[in-house]
């Protein structure tokens, strides 16, 4: 493929396309980019950072025949059912039910896309979960996937499993330290405190210390499980939960790029997203 090309791609589940970002930080010109999402919020940002994406709507309504040839074939299906993270609140664990789980079958779209569009390459990322899940996706993707952790691009802890045919080269870890970005500002720091409410006081006073002066935090997660979602901060007089801002900064997304979102709608979506520099380095040999 000549490196000037434009090429065409299908994310499925996009979010808030933080492919796109990723896309664009290794230099790879897009002529269509086709984004295959349902979330209102998730679609507001993207638009709102890149205007000119075509949203196609639900995955399991999308047909490759309706499109042009398909050059890269992106996404991450749901993962509840594959994850071997504990989830809640009260920390129980999943069924892992892995693809006959209700959300995790979604990746069956994926596949079957992927077979009728014929890629040139692929990206499928998910959680790291149970060996027999993990193989099973190999098996149909003919490929075993690379584990890489955000770590090693970011102040975030985060372990993903990436299946590709994209060469992915050797890399040195970069030792980002969460200090760097922390939010110092106090007024706006403010807006996320933790309300120390008699029934989570004792919670309060365990958890709030355990990043505020740490170099990493903790894998971001959606907003009902706040207590773990990468850690709280002891701020001067109160404790406080990561600012929008050291979210975006973890997935190394631009700092602002979710401002046209509420601050949980924004915590959501940086939750599900991806870690854009990883995606960036695996798609740095698109082309060549």
């Amino acid at each position: 493929m000549d490196y000037e090309k434009k090429i065409n791609v299908l994310s499925l589940f996009d979010g808030m396309s933080c492919g796109q970002i990723a896309l664009e930080r290794a230099g790879i010109k897009v002529d269509n980019y086709f984004a295959s999402e349902v979330k209102k919020h998730a679609i507001k940002v993207t638009q709102n950072n890149y205007p000119n994406t075509k949203q196609i709507g639900d995955v399991k309504k999308v047909k490759s025949i309706n499109l042009p040839k398909i050059d890269l074939l992106i996404g991450g299906s749901p993962c509840q059912d594959f994850s071997i993270a504990r989830t809640g609140l009260k920390g129980k664990i999943g069924e892992r039910l892995g693809v006959e789980g209700k959300k995790s079958s979604l990746f069956n779209e994926y596949v079957r896309l992927f077979k009728e569009s014929k890629p040139k390459y692929f990206l499928l990322e998910n959680v790291k979960m149970k060996k027999e899940h993990e193989n099973y996706i190999s098996n149909i993707m003919g490929v075993k996937p690379i584990l890489i952790n955000s770590i090693d691009f970011s102040f975030q802890k985060r372990t993903r499993l990436y299946w590709t045919n994209i060469p992915i080269n050797k890399y040195e870890p970069k030792n980002i330290n969460f200090q760097d970005f922390k939010s110092t500002n106090y007024e706006y720091c403010k807006k996320f405190k933790v309300n120390k409410t008699p029934s989570r006081i004792k919670m309060w006073e365990e958890k709030c210390p355990n990043v505020t002066n740490s170099k990493h935090v903790n894998c971001l997660t959606v907003k009902q499980d706040r207590w773990n979602n990468s850690g709280l901060i002891e701020f001067e007089d109160f404790c406080r939960y990561l600012t929008t801002e050291e979210l975006e900064a973890a997935q190394t997304v631009p700092i602002g790029y979710t401002s046209s979102v509420s601050k949980n709608q924004s915590e959501n979506l940086l939750g599900d997203g991806w870690t854009v520099d990883v995606i960036a380095h695996i798609f740095k040999n698109i082309n060549k």
